[in-house]
């Protein structure tokens, strides 16, 4: 298999998907909307009204209990697990089978946010969220054109 996975960056390209034999369609803006939404709940989880990691961020690190070091920046960054899929790109006429992964970059503590107080029950903490969703087709042999099926079959020979 290939690892030429390649960059969507066509909000209106198609994708499909197949679990448990249900198939589900999403267009590719709509399913990122979807997952970067997901990302958040997890980011901005709450816990007695306090944002569980950006609290513990803005503490910084103490070493051995006694050096404090504060934070000046904190980045997470991860790449999804490879799922099936197909895609239909705007203006293809067949799908293309293939596996599609996100990478995910999160800037917690983003530059123009130092001073921050992450206590409020009404709005999510500043960050800068980022993600790429990345597709990698399945190599395939099929021929270029339906006719050559037809053209390579014993049927269209004797016809010859």
């Amino acid at each position: 298999m290939s690892e030429n996975f390649q960059l969507l960056k066509n909000d209106d390209d198609v994708l499909l998907f197949e679990q448990h034999g249900l198939k589900h369609t999403y267009i590719v803006g709509r399913f990122k909307e979807l997952y970067l939404q997901q990302i958040k709940n997890k980011i901005y989880s709450r816990q007695q009204n306090t944002f569980v990691i950006f609290s513990e961020l803005s503490r910084g690190l103490r070493v051995d209990e006694k050096v404090g070091i504060g934070l000046n920046t904190s980045k997470w960054e991860s790449v999804t697990e490879e799922i099936e899929c197909q895609l239909l790109r705007l203006g293809d006429s067949s799908w293309q089978k293939g596996r599609l992964r996100f990478k995910n970059y999160v800037d917690f503590l983003p530059e123009d946010n130092r001073e921050f107080n992450y206590n409020s029950q009404f709005s999510n903490p500043k960050s800068e969220i980022k993600i790429e969703l990345e597709f990698c087709p399945y190599l395939t042999l099929e021929p270029e054109s339906p006719l050559d099926n037809i053209r390579q079959s014993e049927t269209y020979k004797k016809l010859l």
